[in-house]
């Protein structure tokens, strides 16, 4: 059974050549997740950079490369900094473990659309960054949130730019709404986010995704 993935797509273009770049592949993309400019992406940790943000869902890794590979992307991909990436799609299934939010374990409810939330970065204290998902992991569950990209070390491809992370996420919440109240609860603030402090680096921003079928 072949492994469904995702292309993310994170452009410094002018906006009017990421609108360009979105139009001429709307009709290509057979399941878009998200395409959002940069203006309408949510910094929600410090130093974090938002930027345009196309993602797409495909049935396997060589389908995405394939689909980035058609494509008339000079523009889009000699912007400073863009980056363009396929990472694995959390099977429908879960990850085997039902801690882990996953469609497989959480009801997601019916609102619609949601909001998706990137994590990415680099942790050095083991035992510290699992501390802190005891934490968050029930916490994401009890607001209906669930990854739908989790990467830990994994298998990250990179078609275009540069990325050399060891951490890359992407957890789908219900609502904008819920997004911020995870973010903001106290527990999250004053127990989670000390634990992570000075043992890694994260960016962390929130988009709206395109409705579910």
């Amino acid at each position: 059974m072949l492994e469904k993935a995702y292309l993310i797509i994170r452009a410094t273009a002018p906006a009017d050549v990421f609108w360009e770049f979105c139009k001429s592949v709307e009709t290509k993309c057979v399941h878009l997740v998200a395409s959002q400019p940069v203006h309408k992406v949510s910094v929600l940790e410090p130093g974090s950079v938002p930027k345009h943000t196309w993602i797409g869902l495909f049935d396997s890794r060589a389908d995405a490369r394939k689909f980035w590979s058609e494509l008339e992307t000079a523009q889009i991909a000699k912007a400073d900094a863009s980056l363009v990436m396929i990472a694995s799609a959390v099977p429908e299934t879960g990850l085997g473990n039902d801690f882990i939010p996953t469609k497989a374990n959480v009801d997601a409810g019916t609102a619609q659309p949601p909001t998706l939330m990137i994590i990415e970065g680099s942790a050095k204290n083991q035992d510290a960054m699992d501390q802190y998902r005891d934490i968050i992991l029930p916490m994401m569950k009890k607001l209906q949130a669930y990854y739908i990209v989790f990467e830990l070390g994994g298998s990250i491809e990179v078609l275009s730019g540069e990325w050399d992370e060891a951490i890359f996420a992407i957890s789908r919440w219900p609502t904008a709404d819920a997004a911020r109240r995870f973010w903001l609860d106290e527990t999250y603030q004053k127990k989670a986010i000390p634990l992570r402090l000075g043992h890694s680096t994260f960016q962390v921003v929130t988009l709206q995704g395109e409705p579910d079928d």
